[in-house]
C-alpha cells in the first residue's frame, strides 16, 4: 500500500482521518509515498503533489469538491497523464499504475518536503500567465517545474532524479 501524505488543510478539506503510521516508513521501491497540499492560485483550489523520493511533483488546477471525493483517481490518473508527458514508455506506466492500486492517507512527516512544496508552489505563481490558470497548458509548466535544481536533493533536477528511480 502506498501512502499520501497531506498537509492538515487537505485533510480538513477531505473530511477524512489521516491513518497512524510511524514516521520512519518509507517504502525502498517504486515511486513509493507521495505529499499533497491544496493550495489557491488564481483564486482556484489545486492540488499539489511532490515524490518523497524524487520531489517530483505535479499540480491538478481548479480542482471541485467532486475531484476531491475522487482525490485517489484525481492522483492516479493525473500521474499517468503527466508521465506519458515525460516521454516514459507503456511498461514504466502499467508498472506504476499497478504500484499505487492501494492508496491511503496519513499526516506529513517531513519539513524538508513541506519546504520543497512551499518553492513549488511559489514557482507556479511565478509561472502562471497573466492569461490565468484556465490558459495554462499544465502538462507543459509541470515539466517546466521538474527541470528546477532543488537544494534538498543536492542541486538536482527532479525529472532527472525521478528517470534515475524509474529505469
Amino acid at each position: 500500500m502506498r501512502i499520501i501524505r497531506c498537509t492538515q488543510r487537505l485533510l480538513k478539506e477531505l473530511g477524512i482521518s489521516p491513518i497512524d503510521i510511524e514516521a520512519s516508513v518509507s517504502e525502498s521501491e517504486g515511486l513509493g509515498n507521495w505529499y499533497a497540499n491544496i493550495i489557491r492560485l488564481d483564486r482556484k483550489k489545486c492540488l499539489l503533489f511532490t515524490n518523497e523520493k524524487t520531489l517530483y511533483t505535479f499540480l491538478i488546477p481548479g480542482v471541485l469538491k467532486r475531484d476531491l471525493k475522487n482525490i485517489k483517481n484525481e492522483f492516479v490518473s493525473n500521474l499517468i497523464f503527466n508521465l506519458q508527458n515525460e516521454g516514459f514508455g507503456l511498461e514504466v506506466v502499467d508498472r506504476v499504475r499497478d504500484e499505487y492500486k492501494e492508496i491511503d492517507f496519513a499526516k506529513t512527516a517531513s519539513k524538508s518536503i513541506l519546504g520543497s512544496m512551499n518553492d513549488f508552489a511559489l514557482q507556479y505563481e511565478v509561472f502562471l500567465p497573466e492569461a490565468g490558470i484556465e490558459h495554462v497548458k499544465i502538462l507543459h509548466l509541470n515539466q517546466k517545474i521538474n527541470k528546477a535544481p532543488m537544494s534538498a536533493i543536492n542541486y538536482d533536477h527532479p525529472i532527472e532524479r525521478l528517470k534515475n528511480l524509474l529505469q
